[in-house]
């Protein structure tokens, strides 16, 4: 991973608070970005993003695990996604379709840390998600970007770009 002071723009974080920033892909052309704690996990160059739901695993400042999963193999992004305990920080950028892999388990899971967004998620939407597991409540840090009437590349829609100041305790 790399250490990138511009990677969580213009955030000052207050005590107890780890910076974020996450960037959805655009069209199937530009990768998505994920950054924690000044640091660059995921990004086009970086940690084999891809097509679907590209999603880190943190545990406090250790990143447990990262993934990408293409449409291909969505059965595995379940079994990634179980292995999520309470507390762990939990980071999602999309990339060119993420509903695809979004089967109603998967939705649920995701639910259960905190997004509030994950069922209304759509064909080729951009989904950018902060939450932990176990969470159980809604997380303020979400956003999903898609409007036919303004999108910039036809069906497809512009990045969704999201950072915050994620709780060190959650």
């Amino acid at each position: 991973m790399n250490y990138s002071p511009s990677c969580c723009p213009l955030k000052v974080c207050p005590a107890g608070h780890y910076p974020f920033f996450l960037c959805s892909g655009a069209a199937n052309v530009v990768g998505p970005k994920i950054c924690f704690n000044n640091r660059i996990i995921m990004s086009g160059g970086q940690n084999h993003i891809g097509w679907g739901v590209n999603t880190v695993i943190v545990d406090g400042e250790f990143i447990l695990s990262y993934s990408a999963y293409s449409t291909i193999i969505s059965l595995l992004l379940l079994d990634f996604l179980k292995m999520i305990q309470k507390r762990n920080i939990v980071l999602v950028a999309s990339y060119e379709d993420p509903a695809v892999q979004l089967t109603d388990e998967v939705r649920e899971l995701f639910a259960g840390m905190g997004s509030s967004m994950v069922y209304s998620v759509k064909y080729r939407d951009s989904w950018v998600f902060a939450g932990a597991g176990g969470r159980n409540k809604e997380s303020p840090f979400e956003k999903i970007v898609n409007d036919k009437k303004t999108n910039a590349y036809g069906d497809w829609p512009e990045m969704g770009e999201l950072s915050g100041c994620f709780p060190r305790k959650v």
